[in-house]
């Protein structure tokens, strides 16, 4: 895979997420689509616990827990970098809590991509504290 390809594939990546985003957690199928059939799926919060999902029902349980968590909210990419294998996305996600009550967070989501373009391995970073706050966690 070229680094051209990645970053196509994060692009991708990116769209499915502002679908679901501006929708609900019934719009979750284009982003599952993306991720590898036995694909790996974590972030800051689950790390915390020692929790991952995996393979596609795990990816999907992930995606539509993460819709729920928000009334509104929208995720900016100011920055995407890849290479041949992976692409990490350097983001700020604003919105609103399930009450209304803004809400802002920043992080990094590493993709890493297998030969045939699916996510194999999403790891997702931010400050749990943060994002804690903000939702009422």
């Amino acid at each position: 895979m070229t680094e051209q390809q990645s970053h196509e594939l994060a692009q991708q990546f990116i769209a499915a997420l502002h679908t679901l985003e501006q929708g609900g957690p019934e719009d979750v199928d284009a982003i599952v689509a993306l991720f590898h059939p036995e694909a790996r799926l974590t972030n800051a919060a689950m790390k915390l616990v020692g929790e991952e999902r995996t393979g596609e029902e795990g990816v999907r349980e992930f995606w539509v827990q993460y819709r729920r968590m928000f009334g509104e909210i929208f995720s900016e990419f100011y920055q995407v970098t890849a290479n041949q294998e992976a692409a990490g996305l350097f983001w700020t996600t604003k919105g609103t809590d399930n009450e209304g009550k803004p809400m802002e967070y920043d992080g990094v989501s590493l993709l890493v991509f297998g030969e045939d373009g699916k996510i194999k391995l999403f790891r997702g970073y931010y400050d749990t504290r943060q994002l804690s706050r903000t939702v009422g966690v």
